[in-house]
């Protein structure tokens, strides 16, 4: 992981590029000079792994949930009948 400023960003913007994509390096550029919020570089696999993990765990906090739902009794009991013709509503 390597933190940088803005304007060493904009000098050697192809090698920060390239540590990033080959060797999968973590890049903070601070902006802090000018007011604004820091930003993170990072490898589009290493973005798209933190997007499933996030899906997974708001899946996880869904599944939680209704587990807790279901030990305080808050649960709706439909035959496989009602169930089907609610699929077809």
């Amino acid at each position: 992981m390597q933190a940088i400023s803005v304007s060493e960003a904009r000098q050697n913007f192809k090698k920060y590029c390239d540590a990033v994509v080959e060797k999968n390096d973590v890049i903070i550029v601070s902006r802090n000079g000018n007011g604004k919020e820091n930003m993170v570089w990072i490898d589009l696999n290493v973005y798209n792994e933190l997007q499933k993990a996030k899906e997974n765990l708001e899946y996880l906090m869904k599944l939680e949930e209704s587990y807790k739902q279901l030990e305080q009794g808050k649960v709706v009991v439909k035959s496989m009948e009602e169930l089907e013709k609610m699929a077809h509503e």
